[in-house]
């Protein structure tokens, strides 16, 4: 207890340094507060003073203003120092870290975010970095869990190296969430040049780092949440690596992110190896509290499906009393989901994930024809949707047009956010 006091005192102590820019103000505080209690004085005068205060009190009189007026004036006088002796010292003191104009705004912003819904969005891939960044514009109380299966690219090459999971996704979502300045654009760098470095992004060497720092992927997470100031938390569905593997309809079986995705054939299931990875108690608690679980968008088997599939995510999510809420991809993926309509996607994540969605988004407005036919020569098309089966399910679904205007086909972040909100409520 003693020793609490006494860090407590060397704290305050430590305001008081040379340079530090406080104590001058402290002083005009101290003045203002001097003379309020002078004008106090004046205005509930009785004699019994100190003999200063009576010369003060004398002085006034001498100058031939009543008791109630020299008192008052006295009084404002002081608040006004006092006023301006405290506002120039947390003006001193916070513009070592901010823009002291800009902190109102700060304050509100953070506030208003802080009362938002307590969202989960689970997923990979740009489907759920978009959603993110859409989400905490609305929301503090966001948590993403990313699919950590990719095995291609800059994340395939660390995970063979390293033993880690896959850290790609996980950077881009962290990026979408980081609230220091020009920390997406970094995070996103990708090396062009240098042995062993170029393909690799700076994000993907950075999680690593973390790792080989702490010897623990789940504290090399949390640890990045820390250092990028995020707004809302990003982690891996499983801190432990894992491989996706599925059965083709033919009953084939393929393993691997990239190679499911190359497979001929349609996707009858997918799973995890090992089939009961652990998952962070963060994700457990999030989902346990949440009042929004989103899925999606993101593709089917490779993204939105391996992001639930630990078993004790599975159950968590089966738990919640959350709206639980999927979100149909805009476009077919070839080798993947062709020929899958609206419904399609919407029973094989229920399959998977052992509960029903209680609302889907369909996009149902029309599409750019230039864009669809470019998308039409990779052998991308439209997700179908007709109604009456998740009418015969009693699934609500929400139409609407929640696409990006331009020359991509993808879901826009900012009425993908307006139309998910709205399911809280």
């Amino acid at each position: 207890m003693w020793a609490k006091r006494a860090r407590r005192l060397l704290g305050f102590l430590r305001w008081l340094r040379p340079g530090m820019g406080v104590k001058r103000y402290v002083l005009v505080a101290a003045a203002g507060m001097l003379l309020m209690f002078l004008g106090v004085a004046q205005l509930s005068w009785q004699g019994v003073f100190l003999d200063w205060v009576l010369d003060f009190v004398l002085f006034t009189r001498n100058l031939g203003l009543p008791l109630w007026l020299s008192g008052t004036v006295s009084f404002l006088v002081g608040l006004g120092v006092f006023s301006l002796g405290i506002r120039a010292m947390n003006r001193s003191i916070l513009s070592a870290v901010t823009d002291p104009d800009e902190l109102p705004e700060r304050i509100w912003k953070k506030r208003r975010l802080e009362a938002g819904p307590r969202v989960v969005a689970l997923g990979g891939g740009t489907g759920l970095s978009n959603l993110l960044g859409g989400l905490k514009t609305r929301t503090a109380n966001l948590t993403g869990v990313v699919a950590v299966t990719d095995d291609g690219g800059s994340t395939g090459r660390l995970r063979r190296s390293f033993d880690v999971p896959a850290v790609g996704d996980l950077t881009d979502c962290l990026a979408a969430l980081s609230e220091v300045e020009r920390m997406p654009e970094l995070m996103k760098y990708r090396f062009q040049r240098g042995e062993g470095l170029s393909g690799h992004t700076f994000g993907n060497l950075f999680l690593v780092s973390l790792f080989e720092l702490t010897g623990d992927f789940a504290e090399a997470v949390r640890m990045a949440d820390r250092v990028l100031a995020l707004s809302g938390a990003v982690y891996p569905s499983t801190p432990h690596p894992a491989r996706l593997v599925a059965e083709l309809a033919g009953g084939a079986r393929v393993e691997g992110e990239s190679r499911i995705r190359e497979a001929p054939g349609r996707v009858r299931r997918v799973w995890l190896e090992p089939e009961n990875p652990p998952v962070m108690p963060e994700v457990l608690r999030a989902v346990a509290r949440a009042q929004l679980i989103v899925l999606g968008p993101g593709s089917l088997f490779t993204s939105v499906i391996p992001s639930f599939l630990p078993p004790g995510l599975r159950r968590a999510i089966a738990e919640s009393p959350a709206r639980l809420v999927y979100v149909a991809n805009v476009m077919t993926e070839p080798g993947e989901t062709d020929g899958m309509d609206a419904y399609a996607h919407y029973k094989a994540v229920a399959e998977h994930l052992g509960r029903r969605p209680d609302a889907v988004l369909v996009h149902t407005a029309p599409l750019d024809p230039e864009a669809l036919a470019r998308y039409a020569e990779e052998g991308q098309h439209p997700v179908a949707y007709d109604p009456a089966p998740f009418g015969a399910d009693g699934v609500r679904v929400v139409e609407g047009d929640f696409a990006h205007a331009g020359a991509f086909v993808r879901h826009d972040p900012e009425k993908l956010t307006a139309r998910l909100l709205e399911c809280v409520r």
